[in-house]
């Protein structure tokens, strides 16, 4: 299901997440908190390889990159650059900890043509991979956040409940390879009542918190 390049990265990740969300140590830390980076990642990067499957994809996920810096023609890097990797970190140490960015990675895809053959009048065909397919693949990722969120919450496990809604909020951002940016142009509207769900999710935990 991951290949051994994927899970070196998505460890890393775990890294980046972990020092975001204990930077500056809080004086009332919670050992717990470790779990919540941990939980969060491989909640998420594990919905979308199984919606993946079901879409007819294969998925690999690997640091955010971006490739243009500018909008002239020559504003490109002659290599893409991994800004989930450097974005997130520096931010938080500018803000202080106030900021926590947690937009970190991307996943590229592939067809599986074996798996996506439809019927028609009688006959078999392949069909291509259509943008809905990528768009819904990255929606369960948001959905399997969300449903972390409201479960740390019945548990009373609030820090998690926090940054599953921020990190779902932070990816949902229309900008670049970010899954939001899947799921906009794949269904306009799933993207809009996502950030709506998420919107909500956002004031309730600031009103309760």
């Amino acid at each position: 299901m991951f290949t051994q390049k994927e899970v070196v990265w998505i460890i890393i990740f775990i890294i980046i997440f972990e020092f975001i969300v204990l930077f500056p140590i809080p004086n009332n830390f919670n050992p717990l908190l470790i779990l919540v980076p941990i939980i969060i990642i491989l909640a998420n990067v594990s919905s979308k390889k199984i919606a993946s499957d079901f879409f007819n994809l294969k998925i690999e996920h690997k640091p955010w990159e971006i490739q243009r810096f500018g909008w002239y023609k020559r504003s490109y890097f002659k290599k893409p650059f991994q800004l989930g990797l450097v974005f997130p970190i520096i931010l938080t140490i500018l803000s202080l900890g106030i900021i926590k960015p947690m937009a970190m990675m991307q996943f590229d895809y592939k067809n599986i043509p074996e798996q996506r053959i439809l019927k028609q009048r009688g006959l078999k065909r392949k069909s291509g991979i259509n943008d809905s397919d990528i768009g819904f693949t990255a929606f369960w990722g948001f959905v399997s956040l969300l449903v972390l969120a409201l479960v740390a919450a019945l548990i009373r496990f609030p820090e998690l409940a926090k940054y599953s809604i921020i990190y779902g909020a932070w990816n949902l951002i229309p900008y670049g390879h970010l899954d939001g940016s899947k799921l906009f142009f794949g269904s306009m509207m799933s993207w809009i009542t996502t950030a709506l769900l998420y919107l909500i999710s956002l004031v309730l935990i600031i009103l309760l918190m």
